[in-house]
């Protein structure tokens, strides 16, 4: 019976406690490495990525086809010509486009001028 004496309600909830601290504790440290592991494996990606887009850009500054400054000035004159030729087919439509407006105008004109004449006339026979 001495020993049960000993023990009080009080010990029991102090070590009740002192256990229950203990675990938070252990939940707590448990959720950081989890967030810490996370963490470098997303490190480790970027770091991966990293090295995928050095790789692609180490491969474009060496293209598989060297062109020399003959083949290049080539492309740049066909490039200049083929401008020209735009500027004067747009030149060309422009044109076009202004001479059917004009043409179609005269026609309405034209078509208006007769049924005025004919209206006219239309007119004289009534009276």
């Amino acid at each position: 019976m001495a020993t049960e004496a000993i023990i009080s309600d009080t010990v029991i909830t102090g070590i009740l406690i002192l256990l229950g601290m203990v675990i938070v504790y252990l939940v707590i440290r448990e959720i950081r490495i989890m967030k810490t592991a996370n963490r470098s494996v997303e490190l480790e990606l970027e770091r991966d990525k990293l090295k995928l887009l050095q790789q692609h850009e180490a491969q474009k500054g060496f293209p598989f086809t060297r062109l020399s400054a003959e083949q290049t000035s080539a492309i740049l004159q066909v490039e200049e010509e083929n401008e020209v030729l735009a500027t004067s087919v747009f030149a060309k439509e422009k044109l076009l486009e202004t001479r059917l407006a004009r043409l179609e105008n005269r026609v309405r004109e034209r078509k208006l001028d007769n049924l005025l004449a004919n209206e006219e006339v239309q007119e004289r026979k009534v009276k």
